[in-house]
Order: structure tokens, then sequence, then C-alpha cells
């Protein structure tokens, strides 16, 4: 009997890990578009804060290749 009561809480945490932590890692189904903005978006910010003079043209190219070869 005391095992069947340890059942539900042991369910609950499995379920709360897969929903919240173990799918974190894995990626998903959108991995690639989800990519594709997020370089679209970090080259959006490097152009602004190269148009700024927040940084040199040598660190705006470094950058751009870091951003280009994720």
């Amino acid at each position: 009997m005391m095992a069947f009561w340890l059942l539900p809480p042991l369910l609950a945490v499995a379920l709360f890990w897969w929903i919240v932590g173990g799918r974190a890692g894995r990626g998903d189904r959108t991995g690639a578009a989800a990519t594709s903005d997020d370089n679209r978006r970090a080259l959006a910010i490097l152009k602004e804060r190269y148009a700024r003079g927040e940084i040199s043209r040598e660190e705006f190219e470094r950058m751009k290749q870091d951003i280009l070869s994720s």
C-alpha cells in the first residue's frame, strides 16, 4: 500500500522534468527557424552597435563571422 502512495508524486516529478527540463537540451522541431531568427536579430543589434560607434570595424567583422558561423 505504501508503494502505491509513492507512485503519484514520482509520476508528477517525472512529468515536470519531461515538460520543463528534459526537453531543453534536445532541440525542438523549430530549431532551424529559431536559429535563423536569432541570427537575424543578433546581426541587427550588431549593425546598430557599429552604426552608433560602440564597436570598431574589426570588432564588427569578427562578431559578424561568429554569428554567421553558428
